[in-house]
């Protein structure tokens, strides 16, 4: 009876150990899947940021603003 019991209590350690890692390594997953987002998101709006920063210094060398509208509607 006592090697049933302890069968048993092993068997339920066993299946206990496999649904824990399971649930750890989802929620860990997720966790390293927000930073990742977030990291990316961080990267995609410094390279907006960037490139408006390029475009505002592109357009101000036009000089005259007749003709930076000029030269924009050619791009239309």
């Amino acid at each position: 009876m006592a090697e049933l019991l302890i069968w048993l209590v092993a068997a339920l350690g066993a299946v206990g150990g496999v649904v824990l890692g399971r649930v750890w390594g989802r929620t860990e997953g997720e966790r390293v899947g927000k930073r990742e987002a977030e990291r990316d998101a961080m990267q995609d709006k410094n390279e907006r940021v960037e490139r408006g920063r390029d475009a505002v210094r592109d357009g101000r060398r036009a000089g005259d603003p007749v003709e930076r509208l000029r030269h924009n509607d050619g791009r239309w």
